[in-house]
């Protein structure tokens, strides 16, 4: 086995890898959620483009026969996906006063319970109250040293 072979052996149990555990998942769970009906038609049509090469170009039965199979697991996934989506479940209706909005509001009592001094840099004073600060000009005048 060549090494060429070998890598192109290894690309195609990836790329099925890829693709029969998606279909697995759609299949057992009946949703199509995450998927994407336009990247399953590149991949089949990336797959059926590759068929031609390696079947009229290379001369490859065994990489036309992976092209041909990938490329029909993707069809078949656009399939899925256009007859899952239409089962999909309504969106559940929720009232707006059942929103959860009121933890924000719970966190902040909370919090000004524990320490009620806000510490926003709003109600901090600019300086400290030490004492004021010299200036270059107050220092460069003759008697202040």
């Amino acid at each position: 086995m060549t090494l060429l072979a070998f890598l192109s052996t290894c690309a195609m149990v990836m790329g099925l890898g890829g693709i029969v555990p998606q279909l697995v998942r759609m299949v057992r769970t009946r949703s199509a959620g995450g998927q994407a009906q336009v990247g399953w038609a590149l991949g089949t049509a990336a797959h059926a483009s590759m068929t031609y090469v390696n079947l009229v170009g290379f001369h490859s039965l065994l990489l036309g026969a992976y092209s041909m199979t990938a490329g029909t697991l993707c069809a078949s996934a656009m399939i899925l996906i256009a007859t899952l989506s239409r089962r999909g479940a309504p969106a559940p209706v929720v009232a707006v006063d059942e929103l959860a909005t009121q933890e924000f509001v719970a966190l902040r009592a909370a919090v000004l319970a524990r320490d009620p001094q806000s510490r926003t840099c709003r109600t901090q004073p600019a300086r400290h109250p030490r004492g004021r600060a010299r200036s270059t000009r107050t220092a460069a005048q003759p008697g202040n040293a």
